[in-house]
């Protein structure tokens, strides 16, 4: 089978497709992984045929502008960049994607391409699957993440789908319409969501039962596969060892906290660093940060850069980061109790939960300060909150999500009329 993939976005949209294809291709399918430029190396670790799709995202939200509006909190402004920027690049995008798709047997995409991708399987009459890292289609356990953290009824919950859906179709409605007149189909009102149902595609929903229990069993053709998390090889080829002297340094004294500023707007590390050396001498705890100053040591605070997650927060206490899918899994994995300083899209929900579990406690980026960030994480310290996430570790780490995607994809292929 022939299989294209696309995962455009950040390193969390494109890291889990590369690691869903590497299944792909060890059970003998073809596959063919579209990134975009700043992260075709993943594929290309991980031995996939990638192609570059011509678009940097991360030199998008990595702006200046860009990141100060998301520190401000003003994701308005953001979201507007983001749709000039489609506009703008949406004709080359076309058609890289057409002709990336031009000799499938099944076409897969993340969020960022689902719009294009479904219209394109529609008029090459190709099956069609998407990857989700958080619930964002209608379900009455939860509200649409980018309307409440708080849970309603289960009627105001399924009311707020609807309610974004009517939204956003005037947003990306000229989007389709140019696309589907690309590929010589016709006009039409029917939205992605609905398509997506009426022809029966499989919406894998790349995130675990054990940290979303209220969707476990939401539907067979949107089963919750796990985390898509690389295997210890694969973290070898993306990431490689873990730095000598950052090694040593954790063996000598007691395990930090880790706190991934790194994908945070943080306009000024210099302050945010001496923030968290404040609240960390409170706990008396030591800190491991990722944050963009650079590399720096001391007994008590390190600074690093890259680093490979999956290896080094096992070795840690607890852990501050942004809550994308991506970092939630591997603070979870690592059986680490998790604050979440959310800057937008799913980063919320994922704090919400972590907190309605008890493994985790949430606030906005822009309210991180050092008495909200000190009380979010002290409780996060105590007893219950880390026998809570290591008993919830076990169960992820007993996941095999790239197989079970892998399988609900060939089984969705086996059983098409």
């Amino acid at each position: 089978m022939r299989v294209v993939m696309v995962g455009m976005g950040t390193r969390g949209d494109a890291q889990p497709m590369a690691v869903l294809g590497a299944e792909l291709a060890a059970r003998g399918h073809h596959v063919t992984l579209g990134l975009c430029s700043d992260l075709v190396w993943i594929g290309r670790a991980l031995g996939l045929h990638t192609v570059d799709l011509k678009a940097n995202t991360r030199e998008f939200m990595e702006s200046s502008q860009g990141r100060q509006w998301l520190a401000a909190g003003d994701v308005q402004s953001y979201v507007r960049s983001l749709l000039d920027y489609k506009h703008r690049t949406a004709d080359q995008l076309q058609a890289d994607l057409i002709d990336l798709a031009s000799n499938a047997d099944l076409l897969v995409s993340g969020t960022a391409t689902e719009l294009e991708a479904v219209v394109i399987a529609e008029a090459a009459h190709l099956p069609y699957a998407s990857v989700y890292h958080a619930p964002i289609r209608s379900n009455s356990a939860f509200p649409h993440l980018l309307v409440s953290t708080e849970i309603y009824s289960p009627e105001q919950n399924l009311a707020t789908y609807a309610k974004v859906d009517s939204a956003n179709w005037p947003v990306f409605e000229p989007f389709a319409q140019k696309i589907r007149a690309r590929v010589g189909l016709p006009a039409t009102a029917e939205r992605t969501g609905a398509r997506l149902a009426r022809t029966n595609s499989l919406e894998l929903q790349a995130y675990s039962r054990h940290v979303v229990p209220e969707l476990a069993d939401w539907d067979p053709r949107r089963p919750l596969t796990g985390f898509l998390t690389p295997s210890a090889e694969q973290r070898e080829l993306l990431d490689g060892p873990i730095d000598p002297e950052l090694e040593a340094w954790l063996d000598a004294g007691d395990p930090p906290v880790y706190f991934g500023f790194g994908s945070m707007p943080v306009l000024e590390p210099e302050a945010a660093l001496t923030m968290i050396e404040k609240v960390a001498d409170m706990l008396g705890v030591r800190a491991l940060v990722n944050l963009s100053t650079g590399p720096g040591e001391g007994d008590a605070v390190r600074v690093v850069g890259n680093l490979d997650h999956e290896a080094v927060l096992p070795r840690c206490l607890a852990a501050v980061h942004h809550g994308g899918a991506g970092t939630s899994a591997t603070s979870l994995r690592a059986g680490l109790p998790t604050v979440v300083c959310a800057v937008f899209a799913d980063q919320p929900f994922w704090g919400a939960q972590l907190q309605r579990m008890g493994v985790g406690s949430s606030l906005r980026f822009t309210d991180l300060s050092e008495p909200t960030l000190f009380a979010a994480l002290e409780p996060m310290l105590a007893d219950g909150p880390r026998q809570r996430a290591a008993e919830l570790a076990a169960l992820l780490r007993d996941e095999n999500a790239a197989a079970q995607g892998a399988d609900a994809l060939e089984q969705s292929l086996a059983t098409r009329p």
